[in-house]
C-alpha cells in the first residue's frame, strides 16, 4: 500500500502525475455509470450498511465495523458481515470465515481485519472474498440475516446499499487533497455527496474547516457523529487481555505492518509506555521468520522490557520470536460519546426502512 510519504516525495511527483490523472479518469467514468444505472448494483434481500471511507487506510474503519455489528445484535438485529478480505491466502474463491456458531478459518485464510470482526463477534456470521456479491451470496445461503454490514465498501457499488457510513479523519481529512497515487483520495471529495453519515474520527470534537466545507458544498444533509479510536488494553498471544495501563512506565519496542504506525506510536505513548526502539513494515505485511528473528535481536539491543504491535499485526504473527521479551498487541476499540448518537440514528432508519418494506398494514 502506498505510504503518506510517498505523497509528500518531491522527487516522485513527476512521476505520479499521468498515472494520477488516469486513476481520476477511470474512476469518474465509473462513479458516472453507476449514478446512470449503466453499471449495475445488485440488490440484495436484507438491509446493506456500507462502512467506507474516501481515503486510504488508518481511518478506523475496522473497530467501528465491529462497533456496528455488535449494537445491531445487541439491539435484536440479526447481523452478518461481509469483507474483502484484502491479502489472504486463497483470495479467488469466497470463504465463510464464521457461520455464527464457530470460527472456520485463521487470520490468514480469512485476511487479519474480517478474522477480528469474526473473533470478537462469535454469533455473528462473516464472509469474505474478492468479488463481494459473491460473498454475500454465500453468508445469505449460510444464514438469513436482516442487515448486512459491508466491511470498506464506500467505493464497492457493485451492492446496493441502504446506508452508508463514511469515516473521516478529523485532524487530517482529505491529505494533500489529491487522489491516488499522487495522494490519499481514492476518489473525489464530492463523493461524499452520496454518504448518510460522516463519522469523525481523532477530532476531540471539532469539526475540522476543510470537512466543514466539503459538507456545506456537497452533502449539507449528511447526519454528523464524532467517534474516538480509544485503546481498550492489550492482549497476548495467547489471547489473554490486561487494562490499558498495565505496561505504563515499560519500555517497549514496538512494531507494525499498518497504514498509519504513527498512530499506533502515538497511542503507545499516551498510555504511558516508553519507546525504546521501533519498526514499521507495509500495510498487512506478512511476518517472516527472518523478521520476526531481527525484531528480536533489535528489542534486546534497546533493552526494551516488551514487545508491542497491533491486534491486526499479531494475528499474522505465527510464533514470537524466541529469547525476545514478552509480546503484546494493543486493542483499538470505537467509542461515542454519551447520549443520542449514531445508535439511535442507526436504529430510527432501520424501522423506517423495516416498515418501508414490510408496506401498508
Amino acid at each position: 500500500m502506498i505510504g503518506p510519504n510517498l505523497f509528500q516525495s518531491n522527487i516522485a511527483r513527476p512521476f505520479l502525475l499521468l498515472p494520477g490523472l488516469a486513476f481520476q479518469a477511470a474512476i469518474a467514468l465509473r462513479n458516472v455509470l453507476y449514478d446512470a444505472g449503466r453499471l449495475p448494483s445488485h440488490r440484495l434481500p436484507c438491509v446493506v450498511i456500507s462502512i467506507g471511507n474516501v481515503t486510504v487506510g488508518g481511518t478506523g474503519k475496522t473497530p467501528l465495523t465491529s462497533h456496528v455489528t455488535a449494537l445491531l445484535r445487541e439491539s435484536g438485529y440479526r447481523v452478518g458481515v461481509v469483507s474483502r478480505g484484502y491479502r489472504r491466502r486463497g483470495a479467488r474463491s469466497p470463504l465463510l470465515v464464521s457461520d455464527g456458531r464457530t470460527l472456520l478459518a485463521d487470520a490468514q485464510s480469512a485476511g487479519d481485519e474480517p478474522y477480528l470482526i469474526a473473533r470478537d463477534n462469535p454469533a455473528v456470521p462473516v464472509a469474505v472474498g474478492a468479488d463481494r456479491v459473491d460473498a454475500a451470496r454465500l453468508l445469505l445461503r449460510a444464514a438469513s440475516p436482516e442487515v448486512l454490514v459491508l466491511d470498506d465498501a464506500f467505493q464497492h457499488r457493485r451492492i446496493a446499499r441502504d446506508i452508508d457510513l463514511v469515516l473521516v479523519d478529523g485532524r487530517d481529512p482529505w491529505g494533500n487533497g489529491r487522489m491516488l497515487p499522487r495522494g490519499p483520495l481514492r476518489e473525489p471529495v464530492a463523493s461524499i455527496a452520496r454518504a448518510d453519515v460522516c463519522l469523525v474520527t481523532r477530532s476531540n470534537g471539532r469539526l475540522p474547516g476543510a470537512l466543514v466545507s466539503a459538507l456545506e458544498r456537497y452533502n449539507p444533509g449528511a447526519a454528523v457523529f464524532h467517534c474516538r479510536l480509544e485503546p481498550r488494553g492489550f492482549v497476548n498471544a495467547d489471547g489473554e487481555s490486561i487494562g490499558p495501563g498495565s505496561l505504563k512506565g515499560f519500555s517497549a519496542y514496538g512494531f507494525s505492518g499498518i497504514a498509519r504506525p504513527d498512530r499506533f506510536e502515538d497511542d503507545l505513548r499516551g498510555l504511558g509506555v516508553r519507546i525504546a526502539g521501533a519498526r514499521r513494515f507495509p500495510d498487512h505485511h506478512r511476518f517472516r521468520h527472518r523478521d520476526l528473528e531481527e525484531i528480536g535481536l533489535e528489542a534486546r539491543r534497546s533493552g526494551a522490557e516488551v514487545l508491542v504491535t497491533t491486534e491486526k499485526d499479531l494475528v499474522r504473527i505465527a510464533e514470537a520470536p524466541k529469547g525476545s521479551p514478552p509480546l503484546y498487541a494493543l486493542a483499538i476499540q470505537a467509542a461515542f460519546p454519551s447520549g443520542p448518537g449514531l445508535q439511535a440514528w442507526l436504529l430510527d432508519r432501520l424501522a423506517a426502512l423495516r416498515r418501508g418494506r414490510s408496506g401498508p398494514t
